[in-house]
């Protein structure tokens, strides 16, 4: 078994957050909507382009968790991209979080 590093401490703890989340939601509505999963390899894609900074990064990791969670139709609403934009900031408002993902960005882009 492998260590878990970082990024995955990170990811495991957005997750935790968002299912936390989406069960309270789907208790007060009574239902919950159906997911499609976004395409994983988008992200490590940016990574792999020069120029494009961390913060563009950190903004796409996000958003491809959170479209994960929420399902991909969502993307293009204006309001799920307020939500990424919220996340994000409170990531990094949060310095550990913040440096969690710093050092998943950088696993990207060293692959």
């Amino acid at each position: 078994m492998e260590p878990i590093s970082g990024a995955d401490r990170l990811v495991a703890l957005l997750r935790q957050k968002l299912e936390e989340r989406a069960r309270s939601a789907t208790n007060r509505a009574g239902k919950s909507q159906a997911k499609t999963s976004p395409d994983p390899a988008g992200v490590q894609a940016l990574a792999a382009v020069e120029g494009y900074d961390e913060r563009q990064l950190r903004r796409a990791f996000v958003q491809h968790l959170l479209a994960e969670h929420f399902g991909a139709a969502l993307v293009n609403d204006a309001n799920f991209q307020q939500l990424v934009t919220r996340v994000r900031e409170s990531i990094d408002d949060e310095p550990s979080t913040a440096r969690l993902l710093s050092e998943l960005i950088s696993d990207l882009r060293s692959r």
